[in-house]
C-alpha cells in the first residue's frame, strides 16, 4: 500500500489544480512553483483514487516530477504528507513508530523492509550512522537540491528541449520563447534557422546576433538596439547511478549536481565507497569523486554539473578501519592507498581533551588470526592503517606527574607544581605562609611509599624545613581549633531563639540570653537555671551528681554584675515559663445559636452551660436533642496510643486495622443532654470545654433514615407512632444476610444505642427525629469454604466411597 502511494503521490501533482493556476497543470511543462501546503488532504486522497488503475511506477512519477521543475523538498514533503494520510487509514501496529519517513518509502533496487528493525518496530536509518559521511544521506534537510533561479552560467552548455528567451530593444523591439529542436536547432522568425546545441550561452548569442544583425535588425550593428539572450526553461537530462542504496536511470534537470544525483539515489551502500567514486563520462572516467574533502574541508570541487547520459558508479571500498574510544569523531572510516593515521586523525576531528595520546593500540587481522600492535606518537605520520583495522585510544591516567598538596592552616591551601629540589618550607611559602591559629609545631607529610604502602613525616613547621618533597606528597599544618573540641552552649525555655551557640572566651549569661533574641513575653526572669558539666578525675560513693545547678533569682535585666555569671563550654540556660501563664484559646460555635462564631476561653474550666449564656441561647430552628461537642485529638496523644494498641496486637497476634484507625481519628464527636446540662449547670453532663472545640447545634428535621442492610434505604418522615420495627418496614425490611440482632440506631448528637436482649424478649430504642436507623451485614467470606478445603473434603468423601464399596463386596 505504501508503494503504491507513494508512486502515485509523485504523479498527481500533474493533475490537480493549484490555485495560483487556471490551468490544468498536467498540460504545464513548469511546475517551479507547486506548493504541497496548499493542497487538502481531500484532494490529496481524491486524486489518489483516480490514479489507482494507471500502472504508472514510482521512478517514472520521481523522474517526471523532476523534469518539469518539482523542487525536491516539495517531493520530501508531498512524500510526508501521503504517509500521514496512510498512518490515519491503517492500523497503527503496522507502521513504524518514528524516524525518517523518507527511509521506509519504496525505491528503485532497494528492499525497504530491511529498513524495519521487526523486534521493536522502529525505522533504522538509510546507511549506518557509525559510517563517517552517512549524515550527508540520513539527514534530510541536505539534499543538494539545484538552485532554478540562478542567472544562466556562462559556461551552460545548451542541449534539445533547452528554452531561450530572445529580446531585441532599443530603436528596434522583439521578443521570441524558443525550444532547442531534437536536432539542436532554434527557428527564429524572419531571421531562419540556427544550430546551438553544444555550444554555451554565451556562443550562442553571439552566432544569434550574427545572423539578426545581418537579416532585419541592422540596428544591432550600430548599437542603437540590443540584444538579449537568456535560458527560460532548462531541459532534463538522463543520468544513470549504480552501487547506491536506490540505483537506477534517474531524469533530472541539467543543472543537477553530482551531490544531488547520489543523494537522489540515497548514496552509497553498506559496503559502498565514499572516496573512490567515479563519474563516468563517454565511456571514460571523468572525474573520481571523493566525499572526504567536502565532509572535511568544506570542498565542492568535486560537485560538478551532470551532463546527459553520464554515469555515476559506486564501486566497494578498498579499506575500512574503524576508531574507537577517545576521538572526538569515532567511527568507520576509509582510507586511501598512502595515508596514514595521521590523516585519519583528522578525519575523526583529532583526539579529544581526555585521550591518552602517547600511543595507540591497533587490532588487526592476519591470514590465520588476530594480532596487536602498538604504535607511538612518533610514528602517526609513518603508519598506514591496513583494511579491517580497529585502532583504539585510550583515556589518559587519572594521576599527576608532577603535584604536591598542602592543606590545613594556610593561607592558600591547594594543589601546586612539583619542581625539582622543592623542599616542604618552599610549598609552604607558596601557600603564602601560615595562618594565625596554625598549630607549627608540629606538621606532617603523608606519602606514599615505593610499595604503595603510606608513611608519615613529622616536621616544626616553623623551621625552614629542608625535607625534599615527591609527587603525590600531602602536606597538613592542624590548626589549634582542630586540636580542641568544639565549644557551644545550649539556651532553651522561653526565649525568643532557643538553640545551641558557640562559646567564646569571656561569655556571660546576659551575652549569650542577648544572642538568643531575649526574653518571650512568657519569660520569668526571676529564676534562670545554669546547668554546668562537672569536671572531675574520680567518681565517689559520696558525690553522685550528674550536672552542677546554678539558680539565678531576682533579677530582671541582668544589670546586676551578681547576676551576669560567666559562663562554661557545655552550659545549658533554661528560661522558666511565668507562673499562671497561659495563652488565650478559642473555641467555636455552630448552628441554631443566636450569637454564632468564635469565642475566648473565658476560665480554665469553662463548661457547656457557660458558653451557651454567652452565645445567647438557641434560636426557634435549634434542635437541642441533636447538639453535640466536635472535639479535635492532639497529634502526640494519638501517636502514644497508636504505638501501643500496635504493640498489644503484635503479642496478641492481631492483625486487623479497625482499632488503629479509630485511634488515628482526627476528632471525636461527644453527644451532649442539653436539658440536663440546663438544669444542672456544672454536672457531670456539662461537659468541660478544651481549645478548638466547636459546639454544633443542627437545624430541627423531622426525618429518619434507614440503611445498611434493608430492602430499600430511604428516609421517611419521622412519627411519634411508628417504633423501631415500623420503620424497618418502611424501608422493605431487612435484606438477606442482615444481622437483624445488631441493628442500631445512631441519633443526630451522635449518641447510638443498640437492640437490648432478655430471655426471649427485645427492647427496641426509641426512634427521635433524626435519627438514622443502621442495619449491619453479614461477613459472607467469614465461614465460606476455601478451595482447598474443598478439595480436601471432596478427597476424603471419595477415599471413604471407596472404602464401603470394597466392605460391600467382601
Amino acid at each position: 500500500m505504501i508503494k503504491y502511494l507513494c508512486c502515485l503521490a509523485l504523479v498527481f501533482f500533474l493533475f490537480i489544480p493549484n490555485s495560483s493556476f487556471s490551468q490544468d497543470i498536467f498540460r504545464t511543462n513548469n511546475l517551479r512553483e507547486i506548493n504541497v501546503d496548499q493542497i487538502s488532504d481531500n484532494d490529496i486522497m481524491k486524486y489518489l483514487q483516480q490514479l489507482k488503475a494507471m500502472g504508472i511506477t514510482q521512478q517514472q512519477a520521481e523522474q517526471a516530477a523532476i523534469s518539469k521543475g518539482m523542487p525536491i523538498s516539495e517531493i520530501q514533503k508531498l512524500r510526508q504528507r501521503i504517509q500521514k494520510l496512510n498512518i490515519t487509514n491503517q492500523p497503527q501496529n503496522n507502521l513504524p513508530k518514528q524516524g525518517n519517513l523518507n527511509q521506509v518509502l519504496p525505491q528503485p533496487g532497494i528492499d525497504t523492509t530491511s529498513l524495519l528493525d521487526t523486534t521493536k518496530k522502529e525505522i533504522r536509518p538509510l546507511i549506518d550512522p557509525k559510517i563517517f559521511g552517512s549524515e550527508l544521506f540520513n539527514n534530510t534537510s541536505l539534499n543538494f537540491e539545484p538552485n532554478l533561479q540562478i542567472a544562466t552560467p556562462v559556461n551552460y552548455e545548451l542541449g534539445p528541449n533547452d528554452e531561450l528567451n530572445i529580446s531585441v530593444y532599443g530603436l528596434q523591439e522583439i521578443s521570441h520563447t524558443l525550444d532547442i529542436t531534437p536536432e539542436g536547432n532554434i527557428t527564429i522568425p524572419q531571421v531562419g534557422e540556427i544550430k546551438v546545441a553544444g555550444q554555451t550561452i554565451e556562443e550562442a548569442r553571439q552566432q544569434i546576433f550574427n545572423a539578426m544583425s545581418n537579416s532585419i535588425y541592422p540596428t544591432l550593428k550600430n548599437g542603437r538596439s540590443k540584444l538579449s539572450v537568456t535560458l527560460g526553461n532548462i531541459r532534463s537530462i538522463r543520468v544513470t547511478i549504480i552501487g547506491a542504496n536506490r540505483p537506477g536511470n534517474f531524469t533530472v534537470p541539467s543543472l543537477t549536481s553530482a551531490f544531488n544525483a547520489l543523494f537522489l539515489a540515497g548514496g552509497p551502500t553498506s559496503f559502498g565507497s565514499f572516496r573512490e567514486i567515479e563519474l563516468i563520462r563517454n565511456n571514460k572516467v571523468f572525474r573520481k569523486i571523493d566525499l572526504y574533502r567536502f565532509l572535511v574541508n568544506g570542498d565542492q570541487s568535486d560537485n560538478v554539473t551532470l551532463k546527459d547520459n553520464d554515469v555515476i558508479r559506486i564501486p566497494s571500498y578498498n579499506a575500512r578501519v574503524d576508531i574507537e574510544g577517545y576521538v572526538k569523531r569515532p567511527g568507520y572510516f576509509e582510507v586511501l592507498e598512502g595515508e596514514t593515521f595521521r590523516d585519519l586523525l583528522k578525519y575523526s576531528s583529532g583526539f579529544s581533551d581526555s585521550a591518552y595520546r602517547a600511543s595507540i593500540r591497533v587490532t588487526q587481522f592476519t591470514d590465520k588470526e588476530l594480532k596487536v600492535k602498538d604504535i607511538s606518537a612518533n610514528d602517526y605520520s609513518n603508519y598506514q592503517p591496513q583494511d579491517g583495522d580497529l585502532i583504539n585510544v585510550d583515556k589518559v591516567l587519572q594521576r599527576f606527574s608532577n603535584r604536591v598538596i598542602i592543606s590545613g592552616a594556610v593561607f592558600r591551601p591547594g594543589a601546586y607544581e612539583l619542581v625539582p629540589g622543592m623542599t616542604a618550607g618552599d610549598l609552604i611559602k607558596k601557600a603564602d605562609g601560615l595562618t594565625e591559629d596554625a598549630y607549627a609545631g608540629r606538621a606532617q607529610i603523608f606519602r606514599l611509599n615505593e610499595d604503595l604502602s603510606k608513611g608519615i613525616l613529622s616536621f616544626n613547621a616553623l623551621d625552614v624545613s629542608p625535607i625534599p618533597l615527591k609527587r603525590e606528597d600531602s602536606l597538613v599544618v592542624k590548626s589549634i581549633f582542630d586540636l580542641r573540641d568544639e565549644y557551644y552552649v545550649s539556651v532553651q525555655g522561653e526565649v525568643r531563639k532557643p538553640d545551641f551557640y558557640a562559646y567564646s572566651d569571656s561569655l556571660t549569661l546576659k551575652d549569650i540570653i542577648l544572642q538568643a533574641g531575649g526574653f518571650t513575653d512568657a519569660g520569668y526572669a526571676q529564676n534562670i537555671e545554669v546547668a554546668r558539666l562537672i569536671s572531675r578525675d574520680t567518681v565517689t560513693n559520696q558525690d553522685v551528681r550528674s550536672s552542677e545547678i546554678i539558680n539565678i533569682n531576682g533579677s530582671d535585666d541582668l544589670s546586676s554584675q551578681g547576676k551576669n555569671i560567666q559562663l562554661k563550654p557545655y552550659d545549658i540556660i533554661t528560661i522558666r515559663r511565668k507562673p499562671g501563664y497561659a495563652e488565650m484559646q478559642s473555641i467555636k460555635v455552630i448552628g441554631e445559636i443566636q450569637h454564632p462564631g468564635l469565642y475566648v476561653l473565658e476560665k480554665r474550666e469553662e463548661r457547656v452551660s457557660d458558653l451557651l449564656k454567652r452565645a445567647g441561647g438557641f434560636t426557634p430552628e435549634a434542635y437541642k436533642e441533636g447538639a453535640f461537642l466536635k472535639r479535635y485529638n492532639d497529634d502526640t496523644i494519638m501517636t502514644i496510643r497508636r504505638q501501643t494498641i500496635e504493640n498489644i496486637q503484635q503479642q496478641l497476634n492481631d492483625s486487623t486495622t479497625q482499632v488503629t484507625n479509630n485511634i488515628e481519628r482526627r476528632f471525636d464527636q461527644i453527644p451532649l443532654n442539653i436539658a440536663k446540662i440546663l438544669s444542672s449547670p456544672g454536672s457531670a453532663e456539662d461537659v468541660v470545654l478544651k481549645a478548638r472545640d466547636e459546639l454544633i447545634v443542627p437545624k430541627y428535621t423531622a426525618e429518619v433514615k434507614m440503611s445498611g442492610s434493608v430492602l430499600f434505604p430511604t428516609q421517611i418522615p419521622y412519627d411519634q407512632k411508628y417504633d423501631f420495627k415500623d420503620y424497618i418496614s418502611s424501608a422493605g425490611g431487612f435484606a438477606d444476610g442482615a444481622r437483624k440482632n445488631k441493628a442500631y440506631i445512631l441519633y443526630a448528637n451522635g449518641k447510638a444505642q443498640t437492640i437490648k436482649k432478655f430471655l426471649f424478649f427485645k427492647n427496641y430504642p426509641t426512634v427521635k427525629p433524626g435519627a438514622e436507623i443502621i442495619v449491619p451485614a453479614k461477613d459472607e467470606t467469614k465461614n465460606r469454604l476455601t478451595t482447598g478445603e474443598i478439595i480436601g473434603i471432596s478427597s476424603a468423601l471419595t477415599s471413604l466411597a471407596g472404602v464401603v464399596i470394597a466392605i460391600l463386596k467382601l
